[in-house]
């Protein structure tokens, strides 16, 4: 069926309410947020040494207001070597000096909660720097109080593989023993089955409460490892690739996840939101809920790699079965940007996914530039390649012998140098910035609690349409994206807002459809 004649089929059917799920209980104040996440490095630079810090987040607050964000995630902005961007944590109680200060921090906290605006941090607690203190102490005796907050073992107990290539186990000798690493042999995963880590870790989350933070985005959350005895299990390895099986969703950690839980809900209305390594959206429900997560990233939708319009569908019917509340997002610090991946730079696809973001059901994560539009950064040379994950798969392929072209080629595919590069906030007042879209589509979503409270009603999905429908109390609102170049012909009654090319032709529509009852 083309997409007009589809068009009017849908319009045909839209009085009945179809089909509605069992709604979802939700009550906190970050499920009708919209997060911009700030990857602080590269933000804004608030001293001129170019490079991102707090003092330029404080000087963007106005202009987030004015945008109509409620919610921003900061990555990482405490001391550290930066081998991982800042996920290589030296000290959790301070800011790093390439970021500002404690006080710079403080100060970007009132501004932010003077204009409305919440603020979350990433947290880190699977992995601390090399570099840090307790791990210091821990490889320099076996008779130290620190040498159990990390995984030591004399032999290298099992083939675990770093999620960055090559082996997670290396042997340091001050120690003369090896030790466990998830990722880089830089981050030294601690040991949750200590009680002594889980109350250092505990107190650190004490220490951003009680200055005001209002909750964290806990990274890798999953990966814990809460069960020594995981360690003599191989994880499965098929055609030459390991799977991560006995690596992660380790016996005894939703006790450590309800541990964080009690510790970061002492603290009224404190947000917990768990990045999990998972694609199975019960496995991703598992860790929210009450004593758990409030909520957790699930990146079916958000990291797809073609723009499908079926498969957006799929994955709304599929969340609703499953009973998840989502979270929202096309781009991040750790993926290519969608305007790139997934719009070919089309101007007009990507306001139709700033529609979907803003529309959809879940609770929305806009990143840094995306507004603008920005591009990703091109990695053309080796000297652009500053990614820890990608110069670890350049090494990788070298030992194995292959070339140094073949060993950049896989290198790049790995990086993710793409999406960190300099916001260009020049571009934010360019006639072709999607900034203005997005004012007034966060404007609407704020005055219509159907966009943000709403069930679904319909969802369809033919030829490159697609179409819900979102229901509170007496409104219902449909929203018509079409993603493939047709025009659908949609009526222009009662029209909320309007996706138009470059050739004025309707590419999508929100619109009031009808009052119930």
């Amino acid at each position: 069926m083309a997409c007009a004649a589809y068009a009017h089929a849908i319009i045909k059917n839209a009085g009945g309410r179809g089909f509605v799920y069992n709604s979802m209980k939700r009550s906190g104040w970050y499920e009708n947020t919209v997060f911009y996440e700030i990857y602080v490095p590269s933000f804004c630079d608030g001293d001129g040494d170019g490079t991102g810090d707090l003092k330029g987040v404080i000087s963007r607050i106005p202009y987030l207001r004015q945008l109509g964000i409620s919610g921003i995630w900061l990555t990482p902005f405490y001391p550290s070597p930066r081998v991982d961007n800042g996920y290589d944590i030296r000290d959790y109680r301070n800011v790093d000096p390439a970021f500002g200060t404690l006080a710079d921090f403080d100060m970007l906290l009132r501004k932010a909660h003077q204009a409305g605006i919440r603020v979350i941090i990433d947290m880190v607690l699977n992995h601390t720097s090399d570099l840090h203190p307790w791990f210091q102490e821990s490889r320099r005796s076996a008779h130290s109080p620190y040498r159990d907050y990390y995984l030591w073992e004399k032999e290298i107990p099992c083939n675990w593989e770093s999620f960055f290539d090559g082996s997670a186990w290396e042997y340091d000798d001050t120690a003369g023993m090896y030790y466990y690493h998830a990722f880089s042999r830089n981050q030294v995963c601690l040991n949750w089955s200590s009680p002594q880590v889980r109350r250092e870790c505990a107190d650190i989350l004490r220490f951003w409460l009680d200055r005001g933070v209002d909750g964290f985005r806990l990274d890798v959350i999953n990966f814990l490892k809460t069960d020594r005895g995981a360690f003599h299990a191989d994880n499965p390895v098929e055609n030459g690739v390991t799977r991560h099986v006995y690596d992660k969703n380790q016996k005894g950690i939703y006790e450590a996840i309800r541990e964080i839980s009690r510790v970061v809900h002492a603290y009224p209305g404190k947000y917990l939101l768990g990045e999990i390594g998972e694609d199975d959206l019960c496995l991703i429900k598992s860790y929210v809920g009450d004593g758990l997560l409030d909520s957790a990233f699930q990146f079916n939708l958000g990291s797809m790699e073609k723009l499908d319009a079926a498969f957006m569908a799929d994955q709304m019917r599929r969340m609703e079965a499953e009973g998840v509340y989502p979270t929202l997002f096309f781009s991040s610090h750790d993926m290519r940007r969608h305007f790139n991946r997934l719009c070919g730079k089309d101007r007009t696809k990507a306001e139709l996914l700033a529609v979907f973001l803003l529309t959809a059901k879940g609770i929305p994560f806009l990143y840094q530039g995306e507004e603008i539009p920005m591009e990703d950064v091109p990695v053309e040379s080796l000297r652009d390649l500053k990614d820890i994950q990608g110069r670890y798969g350049y090494d990788k392929k070298l030992a194995e012998g292959e070339s140094e072209e073949a060993a950049f080629l896989y290198a790049r595919e790995r990086s993710r140098d793409y999406s960190r590069g300099m916001v260009e906030w020049e571009r934010e007042g360019d006639r072709d910035s999607l900034a203005r879209a997005y004012r007034k589509l966060l404007d609407i979503r704020k005055r219509h609690l159907s966009l943000s409270m709403g069930e679904y009603g319909e969802i369809r999905q033919q030829d490159g349409l697609l179409y819900y429908q979102r229901i509170w109390e007496k409104e219902k609102i449909g929203v018509y994206l079409c993603f493939d170049g047709h025009s659908p012909e949609l009526p222009h009654t009662d029209v909320l807002y309007e996706v138009m090319d470059g050739n004025g032709r309707t590419r999508g529509i929100m619109r009031y459809e009808q009052e119930i009852g």
